[in-house]
This record gives structure tokens, sequence and C-alpha cells, in this order.
């Protein structure tokens, strides 16, 4: 998809239902990963991410020309996180003095989670510094793997370079973000290492 953001916000608003499955194929396992990581429920995590889809979906009318897709789609991710989280804790029967013991540091970190979009454009910026710090070749296969969703086979085939000359970059690119944007590494994690 080849989209700047308000083009993407305006497909969605209009009710393009193939951006809307682009973006949902894109984010649906990054949300339910997200959401896993303080629910600890696959089932309840990817029920959440569906949710947050529908959402969307049902949503799409009111969102502006510039609103963060990206940032809006994990807000609702966490804010769906916490609701569940905090009736989880609230059930009388529910089992298990560590399990909700660790229901309630996740909803601590949970709540701590800033999911703004000032943090979604931060971090692009960042990002953008830090890839520009790459060799163009390796830049290039990091972009069409992380930001155009090709497979590495389909990058090699258009770039006349062997498969392991792009796994090597992809390697090369998300070692360096690592130590580049340590301090964004849960997000990162999400974003860019889930494939």
């Amino acid at each position: 998809m080849n989209l700047n953001k308000e083009e993407i916000v305006q497909q969605i608003k209009s009710g393009n239902k193939l951006v809307f499955e682009a973006l949902y194929r894109f984010y649906y396992p990054k949300i339910a990963y997200f959401s896993n990581q303080y629910l600890l429920d696959s089932i309840e995590s990817n029920s959440i991410a569906q949710d947050v889809f529908t959402d969307l979906w049902e949503r799409r009318q009111k969102l502006t020309n510039h609103t963060n897709i990206q940032a809006w789609l994990f807000t609702v991710a966490k804010n769906k996180s916490l609701k569940r989280i905090e009736k989880l804790r609230s059930q009388q029967n529910y089992t298990g003095y560590l399990k909700g013991r660790q229901l309630e540091i996740n909803y601590q970190s949970l709540s701590g989670f800033d999911t703004s979009e000032f943090v979604f454009e931060e971090l692009q910026y960042k990002i953008e510094e830090a890839l520009q710090k790459l060799s163009p070749s390796v830049r290039l296969v990091f972009e069409k793997s992380r930001f155009e969703d090709k497979k590495n086979r389909e990058i090699a085939e258009e770039l006349g370079i062997s498969i392991k000359t792009v796994e090597a970059h992809i390697s090369k690119s998300l070692k360096h973000l690592r130590v580049e944007l340590k301090e964004y590494l849960p997000l990162l994690y999400i974003l860019f290492f889930l494939k």
C-alpha cells in the first residue's frame, strides 16, 4: 500500500474495503501481540484485536484527516486491554494469586504505556533518522520488507539479489534499530520485529 497517512485515513473514511483489509492484515498480528503481552491470554488478545478493527470500521466517519491510524489502533487496543484486565481483577472467583498479581503488574505497566500520536510521530521521526545512517541498499531492502510488506523472495527477485543477502540486510537493519532506538524497544518490536 503506497499511500501516505492522510490518504489512508481518507480511504478508510470513504469505506474503501481494500485499504481497510490491508491495514487489518498488517496491524492485526501486532495489535494481538501487544494485547497479549499484558493479558497473557491469546484468545482474549485476538478478540481485542478483532474488536479494535470493528471499532475502526464503525467509527471511520469520526476520524479526522490528520488521525494517526497507528496511534489510534494501539490506543484503542490499550484501552480495551485495560478494561479486560479490570474485569479479570474484579472477578471474585478468579483463580491464582500469582496470575492475579501478574495482571496487577501488567495493568500498571499498560496504564503508563504512551500510545499518543506524539509518541508515534516522534518514533517515526527517530526511525527515519536511524534509517538514514544505513547504506542505501540495506535501507531499501528494509523498507521493502517492513513498509511495503514484501516477502524476502519478492525483494530478492525485484532487486536481483539473493534471498540470503535480503535476510542479511534485514538483520543488519533490525540490529541497527535496536541500538539506535533502544528507548522505544517495546514499540519497535511490535512494529518491525514481528513479521
